[in-house]
């Protein structure tokens, strides 16, 4: 069998999900190498051909204009779980009052919850989404904002928050660790501005989809991952402090 390069983005999640899509395709005697990036070293890797295989893209919106780049190139190999979202939560303890993003927007309910809403990179979906959501549900005039930085600092703001049971708002995604780690309540979008639901993707350049072979392309369709699988091998990351390599391994040798 040929050399594959398999290229996976540097966040926990996407990591285990690359793992076993790695180990998927060396049962059927590939010899993998993994590459890890962001999300642009990774997109742009797969578009010059730098890599065979990218893990993942969210379709059709969260990742909808790096694929379009893509045109002809790349297809779509497998879809390795339905379901990635982004949203708002808060802490379930938080007011009952708040079900929605809107009902931020009522000063009196709202007036204990803090208006700065820690976001990640300027670059990232959910913080554009995000700063979009702020403006369209009104909350701009009540001095909410969406401030960017790093994942320290956005995760400290729900742990702090819960640590003295106060009330915050979280911009998340599924999967994610956090969610099986915490009890959130989901805010719901009526508008939807933060976008649909996703499948996450497999995606494959095309001059390599061949050297991947049937028997290991329809593997790789049957893995059977779900939302609530991801989030569960991604809190055996951050919590049982297991590799993301060490975690798709294990959960491979008992799931087939």
């Amino acid at each position: 069998m040929s050399a594959l390069r398999l290229g996976r983005i540097d966040e926990s999640f996407y990591q285990v999900v690359g793992g076993v899509v790695a180990g998927v395709l060396r049962r059927y005697g590939h010899d993998v190498a993994v590459f890890d990036g962001s999300h642009t070293e990774i997109y742009g890797a797969l578009e010059s051909g730098d890599v065979d295989l990218a893990v993942a893209y969210w379709l059709p919106y969260g990742h909808a204009a790096a694929w379009q780049r893509l045109g002809v190139a790349a297809v779509e190999l497998a879809v390795l779980y339905e379901g990635a979202q982004f949203f708002w939560a808060m802490p379930a303890y938080a007011n009952d009052r708040f079900l929605s993003i809107g009902d931020l927007s009522e000063p009196e309910a709202s007036q204990d919850v803090p208006r700065e809403i820690r976001g990640l990179s300027l670059d990232a979906t959910i913080t554009t989404a995000s700063q979009q959501a702020v403006v369209a549900y009104g909350l701009e005039p009540l001095g909410f904002r969406v401030a960017p930085g790093g994942f320290d600092a956005w995760e400290s703001s729900l742990k702090e928050a819960v640590d003295m049971r106060r009330p915050v708002v979280l911009p998340l995604w599924r999967p994610y660790y956090l969610n099986a780690v915490f009890d959130l309540r989901v805010l719901a979008d009526p508008q939807g501005v933060l976008g649909p639901a996703n499948r996450v993707i497999l995606a494959a350049r095309r001059d390599a989809r061949e050297r991947i072979g049937d028997a290991a392309e329809q593997a790789l369709r049957s893995i059977g991952l779900t939302l609530d699988t991801v989030s569960e091998l991604d809190r055996r990351v951050h919590v049982d402090r297991r590799s993301p390599d060490y975690v798709a391994h294990d959960w491979l040798s008992t799931s087939a």
